[in-house]
């Protein structure tokens, strides 16, 4: 399989950190050949029935990772996608495609958003001061820290970490193919997760007391006293808590899992979407990758117990905030001390990690306003830029620089939010001038990669490198990464 792209390195697994005791792999395509196989099911009626239980937003991506031997017709698949899969029908995504898709999102998806007009919106999300629970209740928020930190999960059994569409996909071809990562432990307990969701919201909603209050608007919501973000980490860090935040890249797998079953055993599918860089490598050839997932990572450490989880970025959970880090224990993905997660620059701490709360809050009023007024689906995810996008333009806000790449904002949304940086500050937003210019300086200055010339080729290439991670069981990274010297 020569142009198997998701092709993983034999290498994998000879380091103790590679955790395949818990989580063996299985490449993609194997695992797609066997389960067909065993139950003498053609590809074509495996792949027809998967596209018809999955909602386009789940699609989508799917359609990304198949191998090329496994891609339908295009008159299999949806009308809204039909176009797009004529494209990926014998090619690969790359960052002008990425574009263009980011521009048709919106429509590709938002006759769903149709069928549900009473749907939050992004600015619902991130003001919200509750959190919605498994079993459909909700929960307020907690206003400080002793509340924060007694929250327990509800008597209820919260659904298996693969339930849902993907999940169903495989039932009724084969017991041993999920749509999920059966077997795997989450990061932390459930109970950590719940807290780590409930500060992540609060957070938000604190970001949202920026926002000219609306008439006849309850009192600012307060956490410990606190009124904004930033105070709220001075706060914990005045007492005794260690608060740090990272720049991270990885792997994406857009929430997507799978694996298969031998017996008892469940072995892991490792997912990703390959695309082409339009960069070119030593020989003259076109340098391929594997979309990365990027966010602010933030992991702030009581004197004891667990510590919070928390990520930054534009999301396609609907807005641009905090969010919980509450992923499954994916040790070929996601392992923040097994060099699966890249994290260029030094951390930031004290200061610079209190500026970079305040952009945070500046940036999540702006694009979920601007989500808002112009009937975004998905909180604007891909036209107000995808997690890379969010990701880089906090970086030059706080660093002068960024290292991620493939980077597709473009010209239109950045007209746009600047208007509504303008349109806010006028109603009465609360930002200070210094983070008002680093947030226009971001949205000149971060790079974008459509179309990369000679004078940009360089910093290109050494973006594309530095959101590499420094270990991975793919072979394409590795390539890239140097554990290889090998091509794919």
């Amino acid at each position: 399989m020569a142009d198997d792209l998701l092709k993983l390195s034999d290498s994998w697994g000879h380091s103790q950190g590679d955790g395949t005791d818990i989580a063996p792999l299985v490449p993609f395509e194997q695992a797609l050949e066997s389960s067909c196989l065993r139950r003498n099911i053609s590809r074509d009626d495996f792949l027809k029935s998967t596209l018809t239980q999955l909602n386009h937003q789940r699609l989508i991506p799917l359609l990304f990772m198949l191998p090329r031997r496994w891609r339908l017709q295009p008159a299999a698949l949806p009308q809204s996608l039909r176009n797009l899969g004529s494209v990926l029908e014998h090619g690969l995504l790359s960052p002008l495609l990425l574009a263009a898709l980011a521009d048709d999102l919106q429509h590709l998806i938002a006759h769903e958003g149709k069928r549900q007009p009473t749907k939050k919106n992004a600015m619902d999300r991130w003001c919200q001061r509750s959190i919605d629970l498994d079993d459909g209740s909700s929960r307020l928020l907690p206003t400080n820290l002793i509340a924060l930190q007694s929250i327990s999960s509800p008597d209820s059994a919260p659904p298996s970490p693969g339930a849902g569409a993907l999940a169903r996909v495989a039932k009724g071809f084969s017991a041993e193919l999920q749509w999920s990562n059966e077997g795997l432990p989450f990061l932390q307990p459930e109970n950590a997760r719940l807290r780590n969701r409930a500060l992540a919201q609060v957070l938000n909603v604190l970001g949202s007391n920026r926002l000219p209050p609306p008439p006849g608007s309850s009192e600012p919501f307060r956490f410990e006293s606190c009124d904004r973000s930033s105070a709220l980490i001075t706060h914990l860090i005045a007492g005794g808590w260690q608060c740090r935040a990272r720049f991270r890249a990885s792997v994406a797998s857009f929430g997507l899992g799978a694996s298969t079953r031998d017996g008892d055993q469940w072995s892991q599918i490792p997912l990703a979407v390959p695309y082409r860089t339009g960069l070119c490598d030593s020989q003259g050839e076109e340098r391929r990758a594997l979309l990365p997932h990027c966010s602010l990572e933030m992991e702030l450490q009581p004197d004891h117990g667990e510590p919070f989880l928390l990520q930054y970025y534009q999301g396609t959970e609907g807005l641009n905030g905090w969010a919980a880090l509450n992923d499954l224990n994916r040790p070929w993905q996601n392992d923040r001390s097994n060099g699966t997660v890249a994290y260029p620059g030094p951390e930031l701490t004290g200061e610079t990690l209190s500026a970079a709360l305040d952009l945070c809050d500046l940036m999540g009023a702006v694009h979920n306003s601007a989500a808002q007024q112009n009937r975004l689906v998905i909180g604007g995810y891909g036209a107000l830029g995808y997690c890379i996008d969010s990701t880089a333009m906090l970086e030059v806000a706080v660093r002068q620089t960024t290292h991620l790449f493939p980077l597709t904002l473009g010209g239109l949304w950045r007209q746009r939010l600047d208007d509504q940086l303008n349109q806010l500050l006028e109603n009465g937003l609360k930002a200070s001038a210094e983070m008002v210019e680093r947030y226009r300086q971001s949205l000149d200055t971060t790079p974008q990669d459509l179309f990369v010339n000679r004078n940009s080729v360089n910093d290109a290439n050494r973006r594309l490198l530095a959101s590499q991670p420094p270990h991975s069981p793919f072979a394409l990274v590795r390539s890239l990464n140097g554990e290889s010297t090998a091509k794919p």
